[in-house]
């Protein structure tokens, strides 16, 4: 049980503390460009951080206890090795590591001596390897992750050429050292728990519940306007869905024999059926607090039930990552209170249910196969893949030849006019580049981001430390901090790197100026991502192959679903009642992300843009409305004349999704005979019809 003397609810001033800061961090974060990508601090990974760092230093610090400075390289590839770890079971870590460390020291070593041989030979091998690494995205992100890190190593070689066979295999023999390091690393001294990924992504899930209610408290304190209220339900609860969607499928990967008679896989699955429920929940306490009237007493006390609900809902997360099972019950209890206080507080009360199920959600248990099985398997999977996109047709194979080219080019470009350090360059075209312009424009401006800033932090670094055993203790945070921010977002994840990457070439080459490694890999860095850029639009430019009228389509009969299931019958079964809500919400999140990518190509906003973020407005609020009947304590049965109206103006929306013209054919329904939600749903169903009509209309002028 929880000591509650030792965890004392916070008082009215912390609360608004707490939600002031939390209030500064969202402005923050609504502010930002449309190219930026979200943080997401709950899903930072310190365990991770700590095993490359410890992996990384050790090799450090042995080069300085030998007087060896080669073994800065050995520390780059325990590095890359940590990186290169796939998640899932033991077998898969080792295959993702293990593969990683000879193909990056077989494939490095063939570059490192044909640069030996001259700029033909060096270019030759850039072109080979930087090609297949950017192909091996057609085997799925696993296999991505492996040779992308391989091209990585040989961009990296190609600047330490090797005339010498013998010292050249002693060179590589470090190398692998390093990487082999890392495995053993890995896989005995620092193992991954079974259940650790699925608690980490049930924390984040708990996290972001959290998140939804410290907004609500703020946007009802600040009595927010209508357009503050949507950003609020486009931006968190598409990111809950997400976070749900992950964790379902963390859930879903854990081994068969790991789930029979496992409390701790009982206890997640309830979580996160629990999780869909506060959702829910969330979702309609959202749309009351969006109508309730100007009642400031009222309002300070559902502030006041929010604020504290998110604390709790951050706690469970803690203990949930934490394995803290003992905890939770009386974390839960007090949820359930405040949300039994919450009922009364609002002017349209929700229940938050119990009953709810856990549907479309099947566990990838299979019966294990033998070894020779496994590899017929992945051999025939893997030649099937490969003929498939051996075509000029396949978005994989132009992306390969994208980068294989740019690459290499870069390359040259940088040989003939003697940069030092060129591979900075080369390395930020290799990771930068993406199959689409919508994916790479982000990347190339966080990137650059994340290096002018890193670049000051290694000055500033350089400036404080000078000898080689203060250079190898201050790499440990700073690779902490790049692998553990590196699910967060790829600006911190650069700007750890960089200064990470300044110190261990001032490790390798003692006495050079730590300021000019800072600013010669800005400039690397930038021209790195200039050339990205080039040859994203002029070279074999691949646009997002979508269709956003069919994500659009799917959405709206997602949505219009839900919210029709919600008016018809208060007597549908829950789980029927939880599917709809489950697709309606990725149905919305499918069709944001598809316009999203659609607008970063065009880098503009037309009106037919406008007129389609203002449809997934209002099916983020017909969801809300659909989720507040489903939860109302004061649900009715529908009357005829609704029944019917809503009949009507369902096949004219469809008729308007299939591009016909034509207006609702019926009258609205009396308002005297309407509840409040009621109406809601009856203005937003008609102005979805309105909306959809003036997009054809625009689409066809």
């Amino acid at each position: 049980m929880l000591n509650r003397k030792s965890n004392p609810s916070s008082p009215r001033g912390s609360s608004r503390l707490v939600a002031s800061l939390y209030a500064l961090v969202t402005a923050i974060y609504r502010g930002r460009p449309v190219w930026m990508v979200s943080f997401s601090t709950s899903e930072a990974n310190l365990s991770e951080g700590l095993r490359a760092a410890c992996a990384s230093t050790a090799m450090l610090v042995l080069g300085n206890l030998l007087h060896d400075p080669a073994f800065a390289w050995a520390a780059i590839g325990a590095f890359w090795t940590c990186l290169a770890d796939a998640a899932g079971s033991n077998r898969t870590r080792f295959a993702s590591m293990m593969g990683f460390a000879l193909l990056s020291t077989v494939c490095g070593g063939v570059t490192a001596f044909a640069s030996g041989e001259g700029t033909v030979f060096a270019a030759l091998a850039m072109l080979a390897f930087t090609t297949f690494g950017a192909f091996g995205r057609i085997w799925g992100a696993a296999t991505s992750q492996v040779t992308i890190l391989a091209a990585t190593a040989c961009v990296v070689m190609v600047d330490r050429p090797m005339h010498d066979l013998r010292g050249g295999m002693a060179f590589l023999g470090i190398y692998l050292a390093g990487c082999l390091f890392a495995v053993v690393l890995s896989l005995t001294v620092w193992r991954i728990h079974p259940f650790g990924t699925s608690r980490a992504s049930l924390r984040a899930v708990y996290v972001r519940l959290a998140d939804i209610a410290f907004d609500s408290a703020r946007l009802l304190e600040q009595r927010a306007a209508p357009r503050q209220w949507a950003t609020h339900a486009a931006k968190f609860r598409a990111d809950a869905r997400a976070t749900l969607e992950r964790s379902r499928q963390a859930l879903a990967n854990v081994p068969g024999s790991r789930m029979a008679g496992r409390e701790t896989y009982d206890n997640l699955l309830a979580l996160l059926t629990e999780s869909e429920a506060l959702f829910a929940y969330l979702i309609a306490v959202t749309g009351a607090c969006e109508k309730n009237p100007d009642d400031a007493r009222r309002a300070r006390r559902t502030v006041r039930l929010l604020t504290g609900m998110g604390e709790v809902l951050r706690r469970i997360g803690a203990a949930t990552n934490e394995a803290q099972w003992n905890r939770l019950a009386d974390l839960q209890r007090r949820l359930r209170r405040l949300a039994t206080r919450l009922e009364s507080a609002l002017m349209e009360p929700v229940a938050l249910k119990s009953d709810f199920e856990l549907v479309d959600f099947a566990p990838a248990y299979a019966q294990p196969l033998g070894w020779s099985d496994r590899a017929a398997r992945l051999l025939t999977r893997t030649w099937s893949t490969l003929k498939a996109n051996l075509s000029g047709q396949s978005v994989g194979l132009r992306h390969a030849a994208r980068v294989g080219v740019t690459t290499t080019a870069g390359f040259l470009v940088i040989r003939a006019l003697g940069l030092p350090f060129g591979y900075w360059a080369t390395m930020a075209t290799l990771l930068i580049l993406q199959p689409s312009i919508a994916a790479t424009w982000p990347r190339s401006i966080e990137r650059a981001a994340g290096s002018i800033v890193g670049g000051v932090l290694a000055a500033g670094i350089g400036y404080a430390i000078h000898s080689p055993l203060g250079i190898s203790l201050a790499v440990f945070p700073l690779v902490v901090a790049t692998m553990a921010l590196r699910p967060v977002s790829y600006s911190l994840f650069v700007l750890f790197l960089t200064p990470t990457f300044v110190l261990v070439a001032d490790f390798a080459t003692p006495g050079a100026s730590e300021f000019a490694y800072a600013v010669t890999r800005l400039g690397n860095n930038v021209l790195g991502c200039v050339l990205a850029l080039l040859a994203t639009f002029y070279l074999w430019p691949t646009r997002e192959r979508v269709d956003y009228r069919a994500y659009l389509s799917e959405a709206v009969r997602a949505n219009l679903a839900y919210l029709r299931a919600a008016l018809e019958s208060p007597d549908r079964s829950e789980k029927e009642m939880e599917r709809l809500r489950r697709a309606a919400g990725l149905g919305s999140n499918n069709a944001e992300e598809a316009i999203g990518r659609i607008r970063l190509e065009k880098l503009e906003d037309s009106m037919v843009d406008t007129v389609m973020l203002t449809v997934l407005s209002v099916l983020r609020k017909m969801a809300g409305t659909a989720t507040q009947l489903r939860l109302s304590t004061n649900r009715r049965c529908m009357h005829d004349d609704l029944g019917a109206w809503l009949a009507a103006a369902s096949a004219d929306i469809e008729a308007a999704l299939n591009r016909t013209l034509r207006p609702i054919r019926r009258d609205l329904p009396a308002r005297d005979r309407l509840s409040s939600l009621e109406a809601d749903a009856v203005g937003e169903i008609a102005l979805l019809h309105r909306l959809l009509t003036e997009r054809m209309r625009e689409a066809r002028g």
